[in-house]
């Protein structure tokens, strides 16, 4: 941890896993977002005060879902976790994962571990996984994986007292770090102990994403960039094949480890669309229901449309008729009756035909 008084605590996970929202409720009105230099991603930024009266600064990471970023927002959150002089390096990091989907969630956590940052997991959702029956061994999760873990709802605000209370013993304590969870192969190691030779990183996969990442982390200086750029050529280095390879290992690694540890009920509860999704798609129902929807909209577009179609063929004949007798025989009386009138009773007849298929695909798709 650094030596400044004020803690830096980063909330940090995937897309939509409601980080936001859990940092809306521990900051409520305390908070501001602020661009960092060139990018313009915002971050925003909050205080916090602990139980025992402690302040803290909380950041809120954007959602980024690995340290093999894609975007921009997602080359922030590397840039500054992979710089430890970052003015928003973190002294902490609560990792926020969506309980339902938590295997999802892993790939960044299990990163972060590997950075040597000490995390704490707050498994947002919880209410929503007792109600659909999920039962989470979290004292599995800690065991396996080496970090605390903590059931939360940002949605209700449940059990974010204790959050802050663990938080605070957690952060103002020495953590026990876990050892690394990703084993590096022998290329890896060979760039890892070739960077750390030429600068100053204290942390192995640290020196890997630098590896990694040379062609764009803001920090580095041209001279850092030559000097990475010959060591992944001259180590042989497949950037793009390695990421890929420590991904999938990552996923090897905990995906049992949560098979292990969470546990889906036999069975969902049913809702109401679930009891009509099980109708519609039926292997024999479905497709009775189908053709029967798709003859009710021939029949009601060829058949229904019929008197519509009539009555106004009959009104813009009558029409026709009335203007026949009405004018003289001229030119105007037949761009009247021939041209103006013919050409829109050869379109609107239509309309009806139109507006039921219209109708019918708009309900559908409701």
């Amino acid at each position: 941890m650094n030596n400044s008084k004020v803690l830096r605590i980063a909330l940090a996970g995937n897309p939509n896993s409601g980080k936001s929202t859990v940092f809306n409720l521990l900051t409520g009105l305390r908070q501001k977002t602020g661009n960092f230099p060139g990018v313009t991603v915002d971050i925003k930024e909050g205080k916090i005060r602990f139980p025992g009266g402690t302040e803290a600064r909380l950041i809120d990471l954007p959602g980024t879902y690995s340290l093999h970023p894609n975007a921009s927002d997602e080359q922030l959150v590397t840039s500054i976790l992979s710089n430890p002089t970052d003015p928003a390096f973190p002294d902490v990091i609560v990792y926020v994962a969506d309980v339902t989907h938590l295997e999802k969630h892993l790939l960044l956590l299990t990163q972060i571990i590997d950075l040597g940052i000490p995390v704490m997991v707050a498994l947002n959702m919880s209410d929503t996984a007792a109600q659909m029956g999920i039962r989470v061994n979290t004292q599995l999760l800690e065991q396996k994986i080496g970090v605390p873990f903590v059931n939360i709802s940002g949605r209700t605000g449940e059990n974010l007292p204790q959050l802050l209370l663990d938080l605070e013993r957690f952060a103002t304590s020495k953590p026990t770090l876990p050892g690394p969870f990703y084993p590096f192969g022998e290329t890896e190691k060979q760039v890892v102990e070739a960077v750390i030779q030429n600068f100053k990183v204290n942390n192995p996969y640290r020196a890997l994403l630098w590896a990694h990442h040379a062609d764009w982390l803001p920090f580095l200086t041209a001279e850092e960039r030559a000097t990475l750029r010959t060591i992944v050529h001259t180590k042989s280095l497949q950037s793009l094949r390695t990421q890929v390879d420590e991904t999938l290992d990552r996923y090897d690694r905990f995906t049992p480890i949560v098979q292990t540890a969470i546990q889906q009920p036999r069975a969902f509860p049913e809702t109401n669309t679930d009891r009509i999704d099980t109708v519609l798609t039926h292997r024999l129902w479905g497709p009775l229901i189908f053709f029967s929807i798709m003859l009710l909209v021939f029949q009601a577009i060829y058949d229904w449309s019929t008197w519509p179609m009539d009555m106004i063929e009959t009104v813009f004949s009558d029409l026709n008729d009335w203007i026949g007798k009405a004018l003289p025989d001229n030119w105007f009386r037949s761009l009247l009756t021939d041209g103006v009138l013919a050409g829109l009773a050869g379109i609107l007849v239509f309309v009806p035909q139109i507006a039921i298929l219209f109708s019918s695909s708009v309900y559908w798709k409701k």
